[in-house]
């Protein structure tokens, strides 16, 4: 399954820096790094009045705002949608997800500590490193708060070491499904031979196919 990585811990903990520090990291090294934030914050960033908001209104199930260098989806949502689903939904293509926040979420998570004596809520059973400003006793890896590097080669080596470019995953009714390497390279051997009859399809290298609603 897509590996996804949570950086937890209290407010004003320097997450967000972090966060940004190995994404950019990762990113620098040929990975596809999907994000998502976390927050308890109830916002609405398409707001009334806005053409996007009057879509939604009249019963559209998303709706998208596409800009020349950005494009944003409204999904109506109640309640929130847990992080496997996230992931499923729009996520299929990336190498890993980094997460900011979601502490209730399941998924392996690296605390990134305050500067106080105890990390409020710490859970050695949930977490696979801690980042911290100090030495500290967790019986899981210890970076320093600022190591980026050393984080992102922690994660590289965890969960990236063997990305495969041609990698084939499957979801039915958006449960991961496991398939072995050699029905893997069928599907895909399989998928390709068919469209590569089909204009434009001999050069694909990324190819995402939907079956069902």
């Amino acid at each position: 399954m897509i590996p996804v990585v949570s950086f937890v811990g209290d407010s004003n903990t320097g997450k967000t820096s972090l966060v940004e520090k190995v994404v950019a990291e990762l990113s620098s090294r040929g990975c596809k790094v999907g994000t998502a934030k976390f927050t308890r914050c109830d916002f609405d960033p398409d707001t009334e009045g806005k053409d996007t908001f009057r879509h939604t209104a009249a019963g559209a199930f998303a709706t998208a705002l596409v800009a020349p260098r950005k494009t944003a989806l409204f999904v109506p949502s109640d309640p929130a949608p847990t992080l496997d689903e996230i992931v499923y939904q729009y996520f299929t293509l990336a190498d890993i997800v980094i997460v900011e926040g979601g502490k209730e979420q399941e998924c392996d998570k690296i605390w990134v500590k305050g500067d106080g004596p105890e990390p409020r809520g710490f859970n050695a059973e949930d977490m696979i490193a801690v980042a911290s400003p100090s030495e500290f006793e967790a019986g899981v890896p210890v970076f320093d708060r600022n190591d980026a590097k050393g984080i992102s080669d922690f994660i590289q080596n965890r969960y990236l070491k063997n990305v495969s470019r041609s990698e084939v995953r499957v979801w039915i009714d958006g449960k991961f499904l496991p398939v072995k390497p050699f029905v893997k390279a069928f599907i895909g051997q399989t998928i390709k031979g068919m469209l590569s009859s089909l204009k434009g399809g001999k050069k694909g290298e990324r190819i995402h196919i939907k079956i069902g609603r």
